[in-house]
């Protein structure tokens, strides 16, 4: 699981979804190697402008919030009267409950509220 703890790129944008406060949720899909598990990694930022690869680019260097080997069809987002809930079925590998955006000197905090259903069979 070295790959969880690098900050290699994702390779696709899965998902774009502005917010009701203004801000946009983003998710990547990171495509492992074969002997590993494919990742959503979830963030929320400004509006990013241009390409994918160019969104890309920007959210590889940001924070991301979520980190899951959960399918995008099992991940299901609501807006929140603070933030945002983000709900998905699978493992969690990391996990922050705010996230942060600077506007000018001052910081807008999104609570991130997390619903998870773990599907993996139980250890023997």
């Amino acid at each position: 699981f070295d790959y969880l703890d690098s900050r290699s790129g994702a390779d696709e944008v899965v998902m774009k979804r502005e917010l009701p406060q203004g801000d946009w949720l983003y998710i990547t899909r990171y495509l492992a190697p074969a002997t590993d598990l494919n990742t959503l990694r979830f963030y929320i930022s400004k509006r990013l402008e241009g390409s994918d690869s160019e969104v890309l680019k920007a959210l590889n260097e940001d924070s991301l919030f979520l980190l899951t080997d959960s399918e995008l069809s099992d991940v299901k987002i609501s807006d929140t009267p603070n933030g945002v809930g983000v709900e998905v079925a699978g493992a969690v590998y990391q996990y922050f409950s705010k996230q942060y955006i600077s506007e000018g000197e001052t910081l807008k905090s999104y609570r991130i509220t997390l619903n998870q259903h773990d599907v993996s069979p139980p250890y023997r």
